[in-house]
């Protein structure tokens, strides 16, 4: 698999989820955070929304970069982001956030293995 599919999906998908913790953080964090959050949590919510903007655009400009140290680091960080979260989505929904949550995990997890699919069938390429 080509790397740039999934850095094209992973910053789409993070794009979106910037939008949605940026203009309704509360719902974002529906089943979690309380719908009378205080005006501090919801502030507090918006920093993801910041996070998910810089990783969209990270991954946005390394969608067509070659085989370097920089973008084998940015493809080891996506593993990590979105193989953690789909990890921490499903503890969530295992104590009690809502099934929901495992909407997010199963996109998390599937961005996950296309990074590792993808840079595990470029090393065999270069290999080969």
């Amino acid at each position: 698999m080509n790397l740039k599919i999934p850095f094209v999906i992973s910053s789409v998908y993070m794009a979106l989820v910037a939008i949605g913790h940026l203009v309704a953080p509360v719902e974002m964090s529906a089943g979690v955070v309380p719908p009378d959050a205080s005006s501090g949590m919801v502030a507090f919510l918006r920093h993801y929304g910041a996070l998910f903007v810089g990783m969209a655009v990270v991954n946005w400009m390394a969608r067509n970069e070659e085989a370097s140290s920089a973008r084998k680091a940015i493809v080891s960080a996506n593993v990590m982001v979105f193989g953690l979260g789909a990890t921490l989505d499903v503890v969530a929904v295992v104590s009690g956030a809502g099934l929901a949550g495992l909407v997010p995990a199963s996109i998390n997890l599937a961005i996950a293995t296309a990074f590792v699919v993808g840079s595990l069938g470029r090393s065999a390429a270069l290999r080969g």
